[in-house]
């Protein structure tokens, strides 16, 4: 579980900083920790942009009252989060 966790970052990382970069911005700073809108790689509207792809990557089919600071407001609590809702998620990130 914590190698799927491991990887589950490594590709909402790899998501963060291709966004962030291509709006001009550097993610690389964020922890995994880091509350997201607080850092100031995104703004509101690239916020919005990664939820979407991010619910678009693992079929999350996110509803309203998912959207808070402590399901998607980190790297780490966007993986917990995933973890719950697809627990069987597989290295490529897909559904197995």
């Amino acid at each position: 579980m914590p190698e799927q966790r491991s990887l589950l970052l490594a590709e909402l990382r790899v998501l963060l900083d291709g966004l962030a970069q291509r709006l001009g911005n550097d993610a690389g700073p964020i922890a995994d920790t880091d509350v997201i809108p607080d850092s100031g790689a995104l703004d509101s509207a690239g916020l919005l942009e990664f939820v979407v792809l991010v619910d678009e990557k693992f079929s999350l089919m996110l509803e309203p009252e998912d959207m808070t600071v402590d399901n998607l407001g980190s790297l780490a609590a966007m993986a917990d989060f995933i973890m719950a809702r697809r627990p069987t998620i597989g290295q490529s990130g897909g559904r197995t």
